[in-house]
């Protein structure tokens, strides 16, 4: 069986789900790791069993590595993957693609100069709450999608304590470009018009110049959809995700819970309701349906078929999140251009 050698740039938390889904597929060789830390980076190498390195140079040079997965804050995609098409790699990229236009159609372009497969990671396409709606819809049982209702929030501590770089995204790009492409998927098209109204207070408050919270308002050829998003859920809140889905179409109505996933856990310290379905380690594999658009990108590329989630698909949602911000600050409904 044909295998793919492969390296991760960012290791962060998502960059461990890549590291560890790409050494748990016998058709893909966790070659090098790539972090600015030298600790994380080690840590990374130690724990999947290769080289590491804090130079994306090392890892664009480096003629064994065939393919790449980008997982380093949203803000800083450009110059990783325009740097990793020129030398030839292709690359799997962390939604969102990115957070300015600018950036989103720099790599796109570079992309498509090199030839190279490029895939964004929107893995709640593979979730199977998602997938079975989308081939209901597609088997023509629901009729058209007409309108629906997305929620996806995060507790506070995502934004104060998880990272140090809150302040150059925000809900809407890290957590409302989930959403916005789910509804986009489902739909089978892309909004005409965006109006968006979103807050900062809190976060401000404490240093971090994003958006608490946005709602978004999307108007489609033959139907609308509400999308929310804050990043100040309270940390008494029992799940580190709020999310919420719900779709009424000409003939029939789906609703998506994903908060609560089976399982509650009390103890003296907190009432949780962890996520389980995403990545859940059960020895020597994971469970659950994260891993699986990664083995979809390195099947696509030793196959030689297109990405299943092509980068012009992101740069979509850059463009709609963007409108979006733009919507928000000038209080005008934008028109989109996808």
């Amino acid at each position: 069986m044909d295998t793919l050698n492969v390296a991760l740039v960012g290791c962060g938390i998502f960059g461990e789900i890549h590291a560890g889904s790409y050494a748990e597929y016998e058709r893909s060789n966790l070659v090098a790791v790539c972090d600015i830390d030298e600790s994380k980076a080690k840590a990374f190498g130690e724990q999947f069993g290769c080289r590491h390195t804090t130079s994306v140079d090392d890892i664009a040079d480096d003629e064994e590595i065939q393919a790449v997965s980008v997982a380093t804050p949203d803000f800083a995609h450009r110059e990783i993957c325009v740097k990793l098409a020129e030398a030839g790699k292709h690359v799997l990229v962390e939604k969102p693609l990115a957070t300015t236009v600018a950036d989103g159609e720099a790599i796109v372009a570079a992309v498509e100069k090199a030839g190279v497969t490029c895939m964004i990671d929107f893995h709640n396409r593979y979730n199977p709450a998602f997938t079975t709606l989308k081939q209901r819809l597609d088997a023509g049982d629901f009729g058209r999608p007409l309108m629906a209702f997305a929620r996806l929030s995060d507790r506070i501590e995502v934004a104060v304590e998880w990272f140090t770089w809150s302040g150059r995204t925000g809900p809407e790009w890290f957590l409302g470009s989930h959403i916005a492409d789910l509804i986009c998927w489902l739909f089978g098209a892309h909004p005409q018009r965006v109006f968006a109204e979103g807050r900062k207070d809190v976060l401000a408050a404490k240093g971090i110049d994003c958006y608490d919270a946005m709602q978004i308002h999307l108007s489609f050829p033959e139907g609308f959809a509400t999308l929310e998003t804050s990043w100040i859920v309270p940390g008494s809140w029992p799940s580190i995700c709020d999310f919420a889905f719900s779709l009424q179409t000409t003939e029939g109505r789906s609703d998506v819970a994903l908060s609560n996933q089976g399982i509650v856990l009390s103890d003296s310290k907190e009432y949780a309701t962890p996520f389980i379905i995403g990545k859940t380690p059960i020895g020597p594999e994971s469970f659950g349906f994260m891993p699986l658009p990664i083995r979809d990108f390195v099947r696509a590329v030793l196959e030689g078929r297109p990405a299943p989630v092509p980068v012009q698909d992101g740069l979509k949602i850059v463009k709609l999140i963007a409108a979006a911000v733009e919507s928000a600050e000038t209080q005008q409904v934008i028109e989109v251009e996808c």
